[in-house]
C-alpha cells in the first residue's frame, strides 16, 4: 500500500484545528480525545457544524451575548463592525482580518475566532494528557471534522504519532476523497467511522453537494482491504427517513456483514444558530429534532426489515 511506505521520521507539521474535545464518548470506543479539523468538501443541508466547513479560521458572533457596546468597533482596524438592526451588530465578515483584537476587547464573550493553526506537537501534547483514561477504557484518539481528509498530511502525521504512542485511532469520514487517500490511511486507522448519508446520486448531490459514487467505491475498497468500519447513518426527518433509504441500509448490512456495526445518528437542531453566527444567511432546511423514542422506533423498523449488526 502507498501509505505503508511513508517516511520514518515524525514531522511536526501544522494544520487548522477547530476544537480538541477531551473525554469524548461518542466518537469511537472508550474514553477518547476527538480532534476536529477544519475543512469539508460536502455541504450537507443539515450540517450541525457549519463552522467546520471552511478550511481557514473565521469570526463568530453570538448576538444573544452582545450588549451593542462600541468596544469591538473601536478595537477593529478593518472597520468590520457597524450599527445593525434587530438588536445585533452589522458585521462585514468578508473584511475580517482575524486579528482577534475585537475578541480581546468584547466584555461579554460575544465574539470568537473559530479555528487555530496548531502543530502536531501541540495537538499530541493535549491528546496525551489522558493516556491513563485511554488505557483503562480502551479509548484513544479520534480525528473528525469537517472532513479530516481535507488536511491529509496533518492527519497522517497525527495518526503516525498516535501509532508511535500506542494509541487506538479512529477516523471519521464522509468517504469523499480519492482512493489513494484511504490507501495512505489504512495502516494508521484502527476504526473508520464512515458516514452513509443518503441513497442515490441525485439525492446526494442535492442535499450534500457531491455525488455518491466515489463514496460507495471507497466504502467497498476499505471493506475489501479488511478495514474495521462502523457505518454511521444520520437520519434527517423529511429528507432521508424513507423506506428506500432504510432498504439501502439493509442491503449494505447484508453486502458487508463484517461491519463493526451500523449506527443511527438522529438529527438535532444544535447547528441552526451557528449559520448566522458566522455570517451565513439562514439554515438550509426545516427539520425536527429526532427524539429518543423516535430513534428507538426507527431502529426497530430497520431490524424488522432485516438490518444486520445494528448498534442499539
Amino acid at each position: 500500500m502507498a501509505g505503508a511506505k511513508r517516511r520514518m521520521n515524525f514531522m511536526n507539521s501544522k494544520g487548522t484545528v477547530l476544537e480538541i474535545q477531551r473525554f469524548a464518548l461518542h466518537d469511537g470506543p472508550g474514553i477518547r480525545t476527538a480532534v476536529f479539523l477544519k475543512g469539508c468538501p460536502l455541504r450537507c443541508a443539515w450540517c450541525c457544524n457549519p463552522e467546520s466547513q471552511a478550511m481557514q479560521p473565521q469570526l463568530s458572533y453570538a448576538a444573544d451575548k452582545c450588549v451593542l457596546c462600541p468596544c469591538c468597533a473601536k478595537a477593529c482596524p478593518s472597520g468590520v463592525f457597524s450599527n445593525g438592526s434587530e438588536k445585533r451588530l452589522h458585521i462585514d465578515f468578508s473584511a475580517c482580518a482575524l486579528c482577534g483584537q475585537c475578541v480581546d476587547e468584547c466584555p461579554h464573550g460575544a465574539l470568537r475566532i473559530l479555528g487555530t493553526v496548531s502543530s502536531t506537537d501541540a495537538v499530541m501534547a493535549e491528546v496525551l494528557k489522558d493516556r491513563s483514561y485511554y488505557e483503562s477504557s480502551r479509548g484513544g484518539i479520534s480525528l473528525s471534522g469537517g472532513e479530516p481528509t481535507c488536511q491529509l498530511s496533518f492527519a497522517v502525521d497525527l495518526l503516525e504519532r498516535s501509532r508511535k504512542e500506542g494509541l487506538h485511532t479512529c477516523f471519521e469520514t464522509s468517504g469523499h476523497a480519492p482512493q489513494s487517500v484511504f490507501e495512505a490511511l489504512l495502516p494508521l486507522v484502527d476504526l473508520f467511522l464512515f458516514d452513509y448519508k443518503l441513497t442515490g446520486n441525485m439525492s446526494h448531490q442535492k442535499y450534500a453537494g457531491v455525488g455518491q459514487d466515489l463514496i460507495l467505491a471507497n466504502l467497498d475498497f476499505l471493506y475489501r482491504e479488511k478495514a474495521a468500519i462502523l457505518l454511521r447513518c444520520p437520519i434527517i426527518p423529511g429528507i432521508n427517513d424513507t423506506n428506500d433509504h432504510f432498504e439501502a441500509i439493509v442491503r449494505l448490512s447484508r453486502k458487508y456483514p463484517a461491519f463493526e456495526g451500523i449506527e443511527l445518528m438522529p438529527y438535532h437542531d444544535y447547528g441552526v444558530p451557528k449559520y448566522r453566527q458566522i455570517g451565513r444567511t439562514g439554515y438550509p432546511i426545516t427539520a425536527a429534532t429526532v427524539s429518543r423514542d423516535q430513534k428507538s422506533r426507527l431502529q426497530q423498523q430497520l431490524i424488522g426489515m432485516g438490518c444486520k449488526n445494528l448498534v442499539l
